[in-house]
C-alpha cells in the first residue's frame, strides 16, 4: 500500500534527494555529531532552524535533555516527537529526521537517552518513564500547535507508544502515530488509539503480520485510519541499502535514509497535519 502516491516533493525531501543521490556529496553535512558517547562520530545534515535547549526530569528524579527545533517564520506548526530505537543514543541520532521534518514547517523534537549526550544517569533502565518524561517535555513547551502533536517512534520505540499509550494520551492529545521500523504485530497495534501510518522495511521476516495483518486489526476494531508503506531495499531502521549494507562507522549514513521512506513519511503527515 502506497500512501499518498503522486503528491508533489517539498523542500526538506528534495534535499533529502539531492544529498542521497550524490555520492560523498559532503556539503550535504559539513558537521560531525558532537555529543556521540562511544559511536562513531557522524555527520549531521544543516537545516535552518530556532533551537531550544529543553531540560527535564524523568519519573526517577535523573536529569534528562533534550532539544525542540522550531521552523524559521512559521507561528503554531505541528509538533513530531521522536521516541528512539533501541541502544545508546544521543538526540542526533534522529537529526537527519530533524533535517527532513523542520523544513517542511514542523516542530521537532529529540532527546539524549539517559547517560547519554546532556542527559544524567546511566544508560540502561527507564526507556519508557523517560519516553513519558520526553513526551511531557515537549507537549509543555510554547511555540507549536497544541492541536497538532504527533508521536515518530521507531522500533523498540514502538513497543513503549502501544505499552503505554493511554498515558501519552492523558499527558497530551496525540493527532497520529507513525511507527518506523514498527515491532507490532497484528492485534499489537491495538492500545493505539489515533490515526496511524506504519513503515516498514521490505526485509522483514515477519512484514505481512507488521502490515497487513495489523492494518486490517486495526480497521476491525476502530475503522479506518491506519495505513501502511513497506519501503524497498532496505535495512530494519529503513535506511537504503540497494548500493550494499549499511556502514555504520561511516560518517555519511545519515544520507542513506530511505528517500522512498521519507516521501511516504511527509505525505503521511501532511495529509493528517
Amino acid at each position: 500500500m502506497f500512501f499518498g502516491q503522486g503528491k508533489r516533493v517539498k523542500r526538506g525531501l528534495a534535499l533529502a534527494l539531492v544529498c542521497l543521490g550524490m555520492t560523498g556529496l559532503l556539503a550535504c553535512a559539513p558537521k560531525q555529531n558532537e555529543r556521540a558517547a562511544g559511536g562513531a562520530p557522524f555527520l549531521l545534515i544543516p537545516f535552518e532552524s530556532r533551537v531550544r535547549e529543553v531540560r527535564f526530569r524523568s519519573a526517577d528524579g535523573t536529569a534528562l535533555a533534550g532539544q525542540l527545533d522550531l521552523p524559521p517564520g512559521i507561528e503554531r506548526p505541528p509538533l513530531v516527537i521522536i521516541l528512539h530505537h533501541s541502544g545508546p543514543v544521543d538526540r542526533d541520532a534522529y537529526q537527519y529526521l530533524a533535517a527532513l521534518l523542520v523544513p517542511e514547517g514542523y516542530a521537532v523534537f529529540r532527546f539524549d537517552k539517559r547517560g547519554n549526550g546532556e542527559s544524567g544517569g546511566t544508560y540502561g533502565c527507564c526507556e519508557e518513564e523517560d519516553a513519558l518524561a520526553a513526551y511531557q517535555a515537549a507537549v509543555t513547551q510554547e511555540g507549536f500547535d497544541p492541536e497538532r502533536v504527533f508521536i515518530v517512534a521507531q522500533s523498540v520505540g514502538t513497543q513503549i507508544v502501544a505499552r503505554r499509550f493511554q498515558e501519552f494520551q492523558s499527558i497530551h492529545p496525540v493527532r497520529g502515530v507513525v511507527l518506523l521500523s514498527s515491532l507490532l504485530e497484528g492485534k499489537e497495534i491495538l492500545p493505539i488509539e489515533s490515526p496511524l501510518f506504519i513503515l516498514v522495511s521490505d526485509h522483514e521476516p515477519n512484514v505481512r503480520t507488521l502490515t497487513e495483518d495489523a492494518v486490517a486489526a486495526y480497521r476491525q476494531k476502530v475503522g479506518e485510519g491506519a495505513e501502511y508503506f513497506i519501503a524497498p531495499n532496505t535495512e530494519h531502521t529503513l535506511f537504503d541499502v540497494s548500493q550494499g549494507p549499511i556502514d555504520w562507522s561511516d560518517p555519511r549514513w545519515p544520507l542513506r535514509f530511505s528517500a522512498e521512506a521519507a516521501q511516504n513519511l511527509l505525505q503521511w503527515l501532511e495529509a493528517h497535519r
